[in-house]
C-alpha cells in the first residue's frame, strides 16, 4: 500500500505533465501563419502579431490635372487633408526627392535633361538647370551644396540657392546609383574604362576586387579633388552608406563591402547574395539576401557584424517568396519590362553597354535594362527604435535587431500591381510610422509599434521610389513624370529628407 505522501507525489507529477500537455496544446493552437513560403526556421519565433492590410479598401484620391507643367495644382482628401501635384515635362520616373531649408531637389527623371529646386510648401518652381547629359538621380545634400549624378554620365555639385555649378565630372556611361556625403566628403560609383585621363589622388588603396569593372570614387565636395579611388566587382544598388568612418555598400552582383573612408582600404567584402544597400546601427549591419527553398527563390533579413562582415545568423530571418528576383524578372521594380525598354531606347541603349554588367544583375536580381537598374531599391530595410523594418514583396515586415526575432508582419493584398513583384518601395521612416508608396499609386503609412494602418490613400499615381519626409509632408515622385506632396498634418512625417533619411544614406531613428 502507497503511503499518503508517495500518492499525493505521484498525483502531482500527472497533474503536472497533463497541465503540460494543455500548455503546449494551447500554444500551439494560438501560432499565427508563417510568411507563404519560408526557407527554413531561422530563429525560435514568437507568436507574432499578424495584420491584413487591404488596398483595396484605401480612400480614393483624385489628383487633379495641372493646367501646365510646373505649375502646381492643389488638391484635397476625403478625410480633410490636403496637398499639391507638379507636373515635370517629359513624363518619366521620378526619383526620391531631397529637402532641405524649405526646398525640394528633384531631378526630371531617368531620361531628362533637368534639375529643379521647388518650394516645398507650395510646389513652386524656385529655380531650374539642364544638365549637360541625361537622367538625374535623387541627390543629396549638404554645406548648401546639392549632389546628384546624371545616368548618362557625370557628377554634378551645385549651389542650394542658386543652382549654379559648382563642379562637375565626366565619370563614365552608365551611372546606375546616386551619391553619398559624409564629412565633406562625396562618395560615388562609376565604370572603371572610362577613356579618361586618372586625376591625382590623395590615397593609392590595395584592389578590393583586383580587375573589378567599378570604381569607388571618394571627391572633396567643395572642391572635387580626388581623395582616393577604390577598385570594386561592379556598380553600387542605390547608394553608397556612411557611417563611423566606414562607407558600406552591395553592388549589383551581390557582393557587399566596407572600406575605411579616409582612405578607401578594404575593411572586407563578402560574396552573399545580396539585394539591397545595407543599413548600419550600432555596430549590426542589416541587409536583405537572396536565398532558395527548395526550387523557391526567397529573400529575407541577414544581421551582420559590421565590423567583420560576418553574418549573425544561420539563415535568412522572415523569408518570404521572391519571384522577382529570379532571371529576367525584372527584380520587382515598379516600371514594367516593357516601359524600362522604352527608356533605355529613348536615351540611345538598344544594348545596354558591357560597363553596366547588366548579367551578373539579372543573374543576382532579376534586373536586365539600365532603367530597371537605375530604379532599383530592392526590400532596403530601416532601422527605428531596436526594430528591423523593411517592405519584402507583399509583406511588411518588423524584427528585433538585438536578437532576430519576429515582432509582427503585415500582409498586403489587394494591389493591382502585376503579381511577384514588389508592392512598395522602401519605407521612409517617421517617428512613429512608415511612410510607403506603391506599385499601383498607393500611398500608406503604417504604425511601426503594431503594422496597423494609419492613412491609406489610392493616389492611382504608380511610384517606384522611396517617399521623403518633411515638416509634416510626404513627398513622392511618380513614375508618370509628377511630384506629389501630401500634408498630413502630423509632425510624425519629418526627418526622412532622402533616399535613406540623409545624405549619408543611414538614417537611424
Amino acid at each position: 500500500m502507497s503511503s499518503p505522501t508517495g500518492w499525493r507525489f505521484s498525483l502531482y507529477v500527472s497533474l503536472s505533465l497533463l497541465l503540460g500537455v494543455s500548455a503546449a496544446l494551447s500554444r500551439d493552437s494560438k501560432q499565427e501563419v508563417k510568411p507563404a513560403t519560408p526557407a527554413k526556421k531561422t530563429v525560435d519565433a514568437p507568436a507574432k502579431t499578424s495584420q491584413r492590410i487591404d488596398l483595396s479598401a484605401a480612400m480614393n484620391v483624385n489628383l487633379p490635372t495641372p493646367r501646365q507643367d510646373l505649375v502646381a495644382a492643389s488638391f484635397g482628401t476625403p478625410d480633410g487633408r490636403s496637398g499639391w501635384v507638379l507636373r515635370l515635362p517629359g513624363g518619366r520616373p521620378i526619383a526620391t526627392p531631397a529637402y532641405a531649408d524649405g526646398m525640394l531637389f528633384v531631378g526630371g527623371g531617368y531620361g531628362s535633361h533637368e534639375f529643379y529646386a521647388v518650394d516645398a510648401e507650395t510646389g513652386r518652381v524656385i529655380w531650374k538647370i539642364q544638365t549637360g547629359d541625361d537622367g538625374p538621380t535623387a541627390a543629396v545634400v549638404a554645406d548648401g551644396l546639392v549632389a546628384f549624378n546624371t545616368e548618362s554620365c557625370t557628377l554634378v555639385v551645385v549651389d542650394e540657392w542658386t543652382g549654379r555649378v559648382i563642379w562637375q565630372e565626366w565619370l563614365g556611361d552608365p551611372l546606375m546609383s546616386q551619391p553619398a556625403i559624409d564629412k565633406g566628403i562625396l562618395y560615388m560609383a562609376h565604370p572603371a574604362a572610362t577613356g579618361r585621363p586618372p586625376k591625382r589622388a590623395e590615397f593609392h588603396p590595395r584592389p578590393a576586387s583586383p580587375g573589378g569593372s567599378h570604381r569607388l570614387l571618394a571627391a572633396d565636395l567643395r572642391t572635387g579633388r580626388h581623395v582616393w579611388e577604390q577598385e570594386i566587382s561592379g556598380d553600387v544598388i542605390t547608394a553608397p552608406v556612411l557611417s563611423d568612418g566606414t562607407v558600406y555598400f552591395t553592388t549589383f552582383d551581390g557582393s557587399s563591402y566596407a572600406l575605411n573612408a579616409a582612405d578607401g582600404s578594404l575593411l572586407w567584402v563578402k560574396v552573399n547574395a545580396a539585394t539591397s544597400a545595407p543599413v548600419i546601427a550600432d555596430g549590426q549591419l542589416y541587409e536583405t539576401r537572396k536565398g532558395l527553398a527548395g526550387k523557391e527563390t526567397t529573400e529575407g533579413l541577414a544581421r551582420v557584424d559590421a565590423k567583420q562582415g560576418n553574418a549573425r545568423d544561420r539563415n535568412l530571418i522572415a523569408p518570404s517568396k521572391a519571384d522577382y528576383l529570379r532571371k529576367d524578372s525584372g527584380g520587382g521594380v515598379a516600371i514594367s519590362a516593357e516601359a524600362t525598354a522604352a527608356l533605355d531606347s529613348s536615351v540611345g541603349f538598344g544594348t545596354a553597354p558591357p560597363s553596366a554588367k547588366l548579367a551578373q544583375a539579372n543573374s543576382n536580381l532579376g534586373v536586365s535594362s539600365v532603367a530597371g537598374a537605375w530604379a532599383f531599391q530592392g526590400s532596403r530595410a530601416a532601422v527605428s527604435k531596436g526594430q528591423i523594418l523593411n517592405a519584402q514583396g507583399n509583406y511588411i515586415n518588423s524584427v528585433r535587431a538585438s536578437d532576430g526575432r519576429q515582432s509582427w508582419q503585415a500582409e498586403v493584398v489587394g494591389s493591382h500591381a502585376p503579381g511577384g513583384g514588389q508592392i512598395f518601395s522602401p519605407p521612409a521612416v517617421g517617428r512613429d510610422f512608415l511612410y510607403l508608396a506603391g506599385a499601383d499609386g498607393h500611398l500608406v503609412s503604417v504604425n511601426q509599434s503594431d503594422g496597423s494602418v494609419g492613412f491609406s490613400y489610392a493616389l492611382k499615381a504608380p511610384i517606384a521610389f522611396q517617399p521623403a519626409l518633411a515638416k509634416g509632408n510626404v513627398y513622392a515622385g511618380t513614375s508618370d513624370g509628377r511630384l506629389i506632396c501630401l500634408k498630413t498634418g502630423n509632425k510624425d512625417a519629418d526627418g526622412w529628407y532622402a533616399w535613406g533619411g540623409n545624405a549619408q544614406h543611414n538614417k537611424v531613428q
